[in-house]
């Protein structure tokens, strides 16, 4: 489980408000590592997330997994592009219980207009759950950080 860094300052403090997605998974940011081109994430699966054999249900599996890959590149491009998920490749390793779930996501390669990156989730041992490899079309982010929003 990586450390939490909270003394830093992130794109994500200027962008205001999580997405609802990421507020209903419970989205939180552990570490920003620009230098490994990855981003730490935690969520939580909340018991409403499970599917009849009391695992979390796959979909929001993978939307975490997503989330995951799409915050690396917010993150660690100051929210200069908006990631559209165009494919997205799961395997779902082990079942994801209740509770406390990590994240990480990792850009392998990125252009102009598209990037690929990996995701990995955990649980609190370090045993992977699940991971996935996604490619993302990048638009420009339709509003920057709130400190470089200009007159509208």
């Amino acid at each position: 489980m990586p450390e939490i860094n909270t003394t830093e300052e992130t794109v994500f403090d200027l962008l205001g408000d999580r997405p609802q997605v990421a507020a209903l998974i419970d989205w939180t940011l552990l570490k920003l590592d620009k230098q490994s081109d990855s981003i730490h994430l935690s969520f939580t699966a909340a018991e409403t997330f499970t599917n009849p054999a009391g695992s979390v249900h796959g979909g929001f599996i993978v939307a975490m997994l997503d989330e995951c890959m799409g915050s690396a590149i917010v993150g660690l491009t100051d929210a200069r592009f908006l990631p559209m998920t165009i494919s997205m490749s799961t395997d779902f390793i082990k079942p994801v219980p209740v509770g406390q779930v990590f994240g990480e996501g990792h850009i392998t390669s990125m252009g102009n207009s598209s990037a690929f990156l990996e995701a990995r989730l955990s649980d609190g041992a370090g045993r992977t759950l699940a991971r996935a490899i996604g490619t993302y079309r990048l638009l420009p982010f339709p509003h920057g950080p709130k400190h470089d929003a200009g007159p509208h």
